[in-house]
C-alpha cells in the first residue's frame, strides 16, 4: 500500500538551528551568482528569439537585437527596453484571453489568478507547477530568515478567487511545514467577528494579517474585546525598515510574488537574485541608478516557465550592495511606494501615508482605528482635503490639531473635515484612503 513519504509533498527537513534555508544558494560567492544569473538570462533572451513570448521579441528586435548572442548577461540588459503593466494589459486585449508575452502555452499552467486590479485593469497570471515551487521556494527563505519554522500556527486574511494572493499565501505556508489559519477578509462585520473567534478557540504564533489589522481591530473593540488579550493575536513583528523606505518583501503577483525579504541585522530585504535580477532604474535612460538612490523597481525573472523581461512596476526602490553580517551574500533592496500615488500640493510631494503618519500623533481619530481618506489635489495651490473620522471630542478643535499635525510632519496646509465614527467606507484588505472627490 502506498504511503507518503516525508518531502514528497513538501521539502526536505531542515535543521532548525541552521541559519538559511538554503544555505548554498543564500550565501553563494558573488562572482559565481553572476555568473548563473548570466547563464540564466541568455537561456530566457534565447527563449524568446526560438519563438516565445512575441510581445518581448518585437521590442528587443525594435532595439536593434537580432539574436540571443547579442546579450551576454547581466551587463547587458540596459540595451533591452521595459515593459510596462499597460503593455501586458494591452497584449492581453490585442490577443485575448492571455496576450502574447507568455514563455509558456496555458495547456502546461496549473493556476490561473490575476492582480488585485487597484490601480486599473487586472491581468492574468499563469503558473506552472515549477514557478508555483519557486515562488514556495523564495518564500521559505523569507520565512526561515524570521525565525518561522515548520509547526508554527500562521494566521492571514487575503483574498483569493480571481486574485491569486490568498491561494499563493496559503500555499507557500502549507509547503513550508506550516499549521495555515486562513480567515476571510474582513469586508463586514461578521465576516470580521468570524475571524475573531477563531483566533480565541485557535490562538496563531504568527499573525499575518496587517492589511486587515484596522478593521480587525475596530470589530474586536465593538464586541468588547482586545485581539491580543481576548483572541491572542501576537502583534505584527516588522523587520528591515529603513527611515522611510520599506523592505522590498514583493515585485508584485504577476511578477515575483516573494521576491525578498528581511534579516533581523541589516535594513531592507535581501533579494533572491538566483531567481530575478532586480534593479533600481532610471526609466529615462533605462540604466541604473547609483546604489542608495531612487529609479523604478524593475525586474527581470529568471529560471521560470513564464517569466519577463526587464518589467517596470513603476514602483520606486533602492538597492543597496553592501556585505550584511548575517552572512547571506544577495543585495538588499527597500521599497518606497508607487510613483502613481505620488502626491503633489502646495509644491511638495508626498505619499498618503506620511498624511497619515501625522494623523496618528492626534489620539482623538485613532482609537480604535484611524479612518480617514485624503481627496486627490486638483488644485495644487489650495490646502490639501482631508476627511477623518472622530472617536472623542469637539469636531472643530479635534480638526485643527489634525491640520496642525499635517502642517507640522508635511509643511502642507490642509482643510481636514471631522465626520461622525462609521462614515467613510471600510474595506477588509488594502483599506482605501485617496478619494478623487
Amino acid at each position: 500500500m502506498a504511503r507518503y513519504e516525508p518531502g514528497t509533498l513538501g521539502p526536505t527537513p531542515r535543521d532548525p538551528a541552521q541559519a538559511f534555508w538554503d544555505p548554498e544558494l543564500q550565501t553563494l560567492d558573488r562572482e559565481r551568482l553572476r555568473q548563473l544569473q548570466d547563464e540564466r538570462l541568455r537561456q530566457l533572451v534565447s527563449r524568446v528569439f526560438d519563438g516565445s513570448a512575441p510581445l518581448f521579441r518585437r521590442k528587443l528586435e525594435e532595439a536593434g537585437l537580432t539574436g540571443a548572442g547579442d546579450i551576454a548577461g547581466v551587463d547587458d540588459l540596459a540595451r533591452i527596453p521595459l515593459t510596462v503593466k499597460q503593455d501586458l494589459r494591452d497584449a492581453e486585449a490585442e490577443h485575448p484571453p492571455f496576450g502574447d508575452y507568455r514563455f509558456t502555452s496555458p495547456s502546461e499552467c496549473v493556476r490561473l489568478g490575476t492582480s488585485t486590479g487597484t490601480t486599473g485593469t487586472p491581468t492574468i497570471a499563469l503558473w506552472t507547477r515549477h514557478d508555483i515551487w519557486v515562488e514556495y521556494e523564495s518564500a521559505a527563505r523569507n520565512w526561515w530568515r524570521n525565525g518561522f519554522r515548520p509547526g508554527n500556527v500562521v494566521t492571514h486574511a487575503h483574498p483569493a478567487y480571481l486574485y491569486g494572493g490568498g491561494v499563493m499565501m496559503s500555499g507557500c505556508l502549507e509547503y513550508f511545514g506550516m499549521l495555515n489559519l486562513w480567515v476571510a477578509p474582513p469586508d463586514t462585520d461578521e465576516l470580521a467577528e468570524q475571524g475573531i473567534r477563531m483566533w480565541q478557540r485557535v490562538h496563531p504564533d504568527v499573525s499575518m494579517v496587517a492589511f486587515s489589522l484596522g478593521r480587525f481591530t475596530e470589530v474586536a473593540a465593538k464586541l468588547g474585546l482586545d485581539l491580543a488579550a481576548d483572541a491572542g493575536l501576537p502583534s505584527f513583528k516588522f523587520q528591515g525598515g529603513g527611515g522611510r523606505a520599506l523592505p522590498l518583501f514583493t515585485a508584485g503577483l504577476e511578477c515575483y510574488a516573494y521576491s525578498g525579504g528581511p534579516c533581523s541585522h541589516s535594513p531592507g530585504a535581501h533579494l533572491h537574485e538566483d531567481w530575478a535580477v532586480i534593479q533600481a532604474v532610471d526609466p529615462r535612460t533605462g540604466r541604473e541608478v547609483p546604489d542608495g538612490e531612487w529609479g523604478d523597481l524593475v525586474v527581470t525573472t529568471l529560471d521560470r516557465d513564464n517569466g519577463l523581461l526587464r518589467y517596470d512596476l513603476e514602483e520606486a526602490c533602492y538597492l543597496d550592495r553592501r556585505p550584511c553580517t548575517c552572512g547571506e551574500t544577495t543585495i538588499r533592496g527597500f521599497w518606497g511606494g508607487r510613483f502613481k500615488d505620488l502626491l503633489a500640493s502646495q509644491g511638495k510631494h508626498f505619499q498618503v501615508g506620511e498624511v497619515e503618519g501625522a494623523l496618528r500623533s492626534v489620539e482623538a481619530v485613532t482609537s480604535p482605528t484611524l479612518e480617514y481618506v485624503v481627496v486627490k489635489p486638483r488644485d495644487e495651490a489650495a490646502p490639501l482635503a482631508v476627511r477623518v473620522e472622530l472617536v472623542d471630542g469637539d469636531q472643530a478643535e479635534v480638526g485643527a490639531r489634525c491640520a496642525a499635525a499635517i502642517k507640522r510632519d508635511l509643511g502642507l496646509d490642509a482643510a481636514v473635515e471631522v465626520v461622525a465614527r462609521d462614515t467613510l467606507p471600510r474595506s477588509g484588505y488594502k483599506a482605501v484612503h485617496l478619494v478623487e472627490s
